[in-house]
């Protein structure tokens, strides 16, 4: 489900919305691409395995097909998409009768903190900022800050084709060249 980062276009939500109600099959597509990661971080946040998570995107992805047409903030996506599946995380977690913290519970009320979602919604930003970027740049970010382990500078040259000695100064360039986009896109890199 899951694009390599730097495929995604950058058509506003808005749009893709409006062409996926006129039955586009590339927007809907890119859509899903473009917060599949967003959607699918929430149960791995609690622990669910790769299937579970899976079923949870499938669960969620649904639901926004089938209530796109009733949308009123598109500006608001990554939101509804964030609630929809905390509650799809606590609906599945029920029925696979897996421990649960309390806050999915809380959260399938539709209680998620606020920070919670502000926190979520700029790692969204980012990725859309990477998106944007493109190329080399987007895949040594991704892999520097983005990827649950920590790799070593040999594990990226190796994953990349880079040289070890450029990585450092390749990713201080790379990072300057996302510094305006994260700004246009309205989030400030230090914070």
């Amino acid at each position: 489900m899951l694009s390599p980062v730097g495929s995604v276009p950058t058509t506003p939500d808005a749009t893709l919305i409006e062409r996926c109600l006129a039955g586009s099959e590339p927007a809907w597509n890119t859509l899903v691409d473009r917060y599949a990661r967003l959607v699918e971080s929430i149960p791995r946040r609690h622990g669910f395995d790769q299937a579970d998570t899976e079923d949870v995107a499938q669960g969620v992805f649904i639901s926004l097909f089938r209530n796109l047409h009733q949308l009123r903030q598109t500006e608001r996506l990554s939101s509804w998409l964030i609630t929809t599946a905390y509650r799809e995380t606590w609906r599945i977690g029920r029925r696979r009768k897996l421990e649960l913290p309390e806050e999915l519970d809380a959260a399938a009320d539709g209680d998620i903190p606020e920070e919670e979602i502000a926190q979520l919604e700029r790692c969204q930003m980012v990725r859309d900022a990477l998106a944007r970027l493109g190329g080399i740049c987007a895949r040594l970010l991704e892999r520097i800050f983005l990827r649950p382990t920590e790799p070593s500078y040999a594990e990226i040259s190796s994953e990349l084709d880079i040289p070890v000695g450029s990585i450092g100064p390749t990713r201080a360039r790379c990072l300057q060249k996302l510094e305006p986009i994260l700004r246009k896109l309205g989030l400030e890199p230090d914070s």
